[in-house]
């Protein structure tokens, strides 16, 4: 039951964006736009009315205008700021939890690269990376775009951070001198 309400809670903000965004959207562009049926835009939109959320005016027998209640617009900026929070807070643990992996393979190698092409995964590394070095724990680390930028003429181990992708998995059957750790293992 609570699963339900959450759900219900995830339409009901894009409803009310949509709204926001177009007085004159339809219960069929809704529908179309979050990806359910039209049966249950239409329950949803008549729940929200009964709550105070939205307001429906019949323009025509054709047309229906939608407006978002000042109650509405309240709710609609207080599950903004829950969804921020929720996920500020999951991509902090991640982080939290990246410092402490990144901190025990400082204590192993000398140098660490990281090849992660997801620009918003690799934003968060840089954060830990950067929040350790203020720790000052200092760790010598090179973010790369591809594996060949990876200077392995040092007689050092190395360890590569990387997520699991093909190009990856190949390199890593080939060079022996390189320890590779798939950052999703460890999140």
């Amino acid at each position: 039951m609570n699963h339900n309400k959450s759900l219900y809670k995830d339409y009901e903000y894009a409803i009310m964006q949509e709204i926001e965004a177009n007085d004159k959207v339809t219960q069929r562009e809704l529908s179309r736009n979050m990806g359910v049926s039209l049966g249950t835009v239409n329950v949803l939109m008549n729940k929200m009315v009964r709550e105070g959320l939205i307001k429906m005016t019949q323009v025509s027998q054709k047309q229906v205008l939608y407006m978002l209640t000042p109650f509405g617009m309240m709710a609609k900026a207080k599950k903004t700021v829950n969804y921020l929070k929720a996920h500020y807070k999951a991509i902090d643990m991640s982080k939290q939890m990246i410092k402490v992996f990144l901190r025990g393979l400082s204590e192993q190698y000398q140098q660490i690269y990281v090849y992660i092409q997801d620009k918003e995964i690799r934003e968060v590394i840089e954060l830990a990376f950067y929040e350790l070095n203020r720790e000052d724990i200092l760790i010598d680390y090179v973010l790369i775009d591809t594996i060949d930028k990876m200077n392995l003429d040092r007689n050092e181990e190395v360890a590569l951070i990387y997520l699991k992708t093909d190009l990856v998995e190949e390199y890593i059957r080939l060079s022996k001198e390189v320890f590779c750790y798939n950052l999703l293992d460890y999140l």
